[in-house]
């Protein structure tokens, strides 16, 4: 078993200071074209970091803020691996006072992958908060969403709450995703007893991991979003005097794909390398 070890480091700047010695990750090709039409100012999960950053540079003229971590992984041999990892590049925060004052606002995040994606996003979010006379009603933002999109996967209304699902899985994309059938999940114990649980495709389930941020564990005994490709979600709430609108596009598969090759070079870099002797002064 490999144990991890987390040191957590806030920044409030655009660029990750690496941390001395930091072992190199190898970067993928670029990942193919994504199949669904979905956008966020333009933006797909996927795209290089550098896109991300122009758009960021058109629609503000601060700095962005960012959230990085340094990653440090030990064999039981004694090995390291240790590099910076930043989560993820936003504009538009106003803080947590801000948050708690319901300020307006018009944040964008975009959660980064490591070196082996090339930072590129595997999930895009957007927040607004605006007074409610500035922004659509519920119906009316739903006529926009559906006039480029079609129909969503999924429609709720409640009180004054509405969600917008398009969900997008291994056979493209899921026009009805009340009509599909439960999924089993079959989890065998040592003891030969067997646990069946009910789970919806592009649901949350407890067996799976349900978003693509990464935190190392080895061996793995969970995928992210099993069967799912991407979600676009829009969340609309009314509340006195604002209202608050939210899009989110995650990539699923891309976050398997981030993953697996970062699970690889770790475990590959602990356990396949011969470490030359240091030479501190003793």
């Amino acid at each position: 078993m490999i144990r991890t070890s987390l040191t957590i480091a806030l920044t409030m700047t655009s660029l990750t200071q690496p941390a001395m010695a930091e072992n190199v990750l190898t970067p993928l090709p670029a990942p193919e074209a994504r199949q669904y039409p979905y956008e966020i100012l333009g933006l797909q999960p996927g795209d290089p970091l550098d896109d991300i950053l122009s758009i960021y540079a058109e629609r503000s003229d601060a700095a962005p803020t960012s959230e990085s971590e340094v990653l440090r992984v030990q064999s039981p041999d004694g090995n390291v691996f240790e590099f910076t990892y930043q989560k993820f590049t936003r504009i538009g925060d106003v803080g947590i006072n801000g948050r708690l004052a319901k300020a307006d606002q018009d944040q964008v995040t975009a959660m980064l992958s490591s070196d082996v994606m090339e930072q590129r996003p595997m999930a895009i979010h957007r927040s607004i908060r605006q007074p409610s006379d500035q922004l659509p009603e519920p119906l009316e933002l739903k006529a926009q969403i559906e006039e480029a999109y079609g129909p969503p996967s999924r429609v709720e209304i409640s009180g004054r709450e509405m969600t917008l699902t398009y969900a997008w899985g291994e056979d493209g994309f899921i026009a009805d995703l009340d009509a599909l059938p439960p999924l089993v999940h079959e989890e065998t114990f040592a003891s030969g007893s067997v646990r069946r649980s009910e789970y919806e495709l592009c649901g949350n389930a407890q067996h799976y991991r349900n978003n693509v941020e990464y935190r190392f564990t080895y061996p793995r005994d969970e995928d992210i979003k099993t069967g799912c490709i991407a979600t676009f979600t829009v969340r609309y709430r009314g509340e006195p005097g604002s209202t608050v609108i939210g899009f989110s596009l995650e990539d699923f598969e891309l976050g398997r794909q981030h993953m697996a090759e970062l699970d690889r070079q770790i475990v590959e870099a602990l356990t396949g390398e011969e470490v030359e002797a240091s030479d501190m002064d003793l």
